[in-house]
This record gives structure tokens, sequence and C-alpha cells, in this order.
């Protein structure tokens, strides 16, 4: 059951945040539609590894949740078209590499935020079950919908700026989980900078525990609106 007295982890965590880390870098990868695919990767290992550094395992059920943002038939229907548009955008970006900076600087901050969030929601229980769970997750997107700038940002331009030989970095990590110099770099700059970001983040973590407290309200009442109209007829 999720508990309110559960404080956001604030310290750096290396565990918590390599595969967002790479999750965000992984748009520096020079080859159209690879970077998507390394993106996808290290974006999918998220909640498991979050979840492994609390001792914990979360079922799939939770994880889809977690990792599909909510959307529309539609864009099944045009993901063809999606794919081919992307394509040609990440073509004309590593034209103009600043694009891909911008992008990469987006795309780093937001999960880390995303890692930081799912170790709040974990700690709290707000994963245990899949009824709490889809909320969570639900909250979790709004959150992080709802994010314009951020003080983390800054810190990602910096660690971007260190990276050098990002194809290197990735396969490294994946096939032996070994840090290369422009990892190490990336985890030092994280964890001598983290410190500065304490109260952002708790800031952070109270709009989640709102936008969850707020769901989680609505669904129950929506929940007893269906049972009572579930419910038979009193007749004379």
């Amino acid at each position: 059951m999720a508990s309110e007295k559960i404080s956001p982890r604030t310290a750096f965590d290396w565990a918590i945040y390599v595969d967002a880390t790479l999750a965000g870098l992984a748009i520096l990868i020079p080859i159209p539609l690879l970077d998507v695919f390394v993106e996808w990767l290290f974006k999918r290992r998220i909640p498991q590894a979050v979840a492994r550094r609390n001792g914990r395992r979360l079922d799939r059920y939770t994880v889809y949740y977690l990792q599909n943002e909510p959307f529309s038939c539609t864009g099944c229907l045009l993901w063809p078209f999606t794919l081919v548009l992307l394509f040609l955008k990440r073509l004309y970006r590593t034209i103009l590499y600043f694009l891909t900076v911008k992008e990469a600087t987006d795309k780093l901050s937001l999960y880390w935020h995303r890692a930081f969030l799912i170790d709040f929601m974990v700690r709290r229980g707000d994963l245990d079950n899949d009824k709490t769970a889809k909320v969570a997750a639900l909250a979790m997107y709004d959150v992080l919908d709802k994010l314009t700038t951020s003080p983390l940002q800054q810190l990602a331009v910096q660690v971007i700026g260190g990276m050098h030989h990002i194809g290197r970095t990735v396969w490294q990590w994946r096939r032996q989980e070994q840090e290369d110099d422009d990892l190490q770099n990336a985890r030092l700059e994280m964890s001598n900078a983290w410190e500065r970001f304490t109260v952002y983040l708790e800031d952070v973590a109270d709009q989640y525990v709102k936008v969850f407290e707020h769901f989680q309200a609505a669904h129950l009442a929506e929940r007893i609106a269906a049972d009572f109209s579930a419910s038979p007829t009193k007749t004379d």
C-alpha cells in the first residue's frame, strides 16, 4: 500500500540512473534508427533496474504501464508513416548536429526524471499491485508531460559535452556492463552535481504525490459509481 511517509531518494545512485543516462545519450549515435533502437533498449530496462536496486521485481503488467504512455489507436495506424518521417528527421538531424545536442539534452533530462520517479514509486509501494500501478504510471506521465524547464538540463549539456565515442560506450556497457572513460566521466559529473538538485527533486516528488492522489481519488469515484449503477434497483 502506498505510504506518504516515504521520502524521495535525492542522493545520487548510479544504479538507478545508468540505464536512463544511456537511453538519453543514445540519440547521439549518428546512424538513423539505430539510435532509436538503442534508446528503446535502455528505456525498457529502467523500471526493472530501479526495482532491483530496491530489492524488488516488477510484474510484466506494471512494466508495461511504465513503458507505454497512453496514446490513441490512430498512432498505431500511422506508425509506418511515422517511422519514415522519423528516419528523415534523424538523417537531417545528423547533418545539423546542434539539433542532436538539443534533443539529447531534453531526452537525458526526461529519462533522469523518469528513473527518479520510478524509484520513488517503488519505495512508496505505488507499484505493488495492478490497480495502483496503473494510476501511478498515469500520474508519472502527467508530471513528466508538464515539465518545461529543469535544472537537470544544464547537467545534461555538460554530460553530453564529454561524450566522444558513444557507440563504444553503449556497446561496452550493453555487452559487459563495463564503463569506458566517457561513461566514467559522466558518472563522476553527475555524482558531483546531483546534490544541487535536492530541493528541485523533492518538489517533483511532491507534484507526483498530488497527481497520484488526485487520480486515485477519481479512479475510486468511478469504481464506486460503476458499482452503484450495477446494483439491483430497489422495488416496492
